[in-house]
């Protein structure tokens, strides 16, 4: 089990800690995957044209909270020592399941809630990529909990 465990927790830190750093960029003003500051909201956050993005602070926060996920699969991973006690990492790690699960399970009905997404870059990619990546990365650290 220590296998299954060990890659499935480094896929997810390296995909969560690479999400993170897509979000450090985007509060330092980079544009990556768009052209500019609309085509990027088009393309991350949904809706209309002229929108956009998020705050420097939101990206960050995002950000800071990714890098912690990522610290957390590492730990319930086994491959780095607990800061608190394994049972707390335990359950921030279901937490991150759940959040991750709903993230990914949502995107799929996204364009029912928010119909200003429909025809966006954002709705393609949320289907083909967002949401399936969520759920995998769910399953994932599912799987390096249980193993744990």
């Amino acid at each position: 089990m220590f296998m299954i465990e060990f890659y499935s927790s480094l896929v997810v830190t390296i995909a969560l800690a690479g999400i993170a750093l897509i979000h450090v960029y985007w509060a330092a003003g980079g544009y990556f995957p768009g052209k500019d500051a609309n085509s990027l909201a088009q393309t991350v956050v949904g809706g209309k044209s002229g929108m956009t993005m998020p705050p420097v602070l939101a990206c960050l926060v995002v950000a800071g909270l990714l890098f912690v996920a990522a610290y957390v699969v590492l730990v319930v991973g086994n491959i780095t020592p607990p800061l608190l006690s394994l049972e707390v990492h335990k359950l921030a790690a279901y937490g991150l399941c759940a959040v991750l699960f709903l993230r990914g399970a949502g995107g799929f009905f996204d364009a029912r809630l928010r119909p200003e997404i429909k025809g966006s870059p954002y709705e393609k990619l949320n289907l083909v990529l967002y949401s399936p990546l969520c759920l995998t990365l769910a399953a994932l650290t599912f799987i390096t909990v249980r193993s744990a």
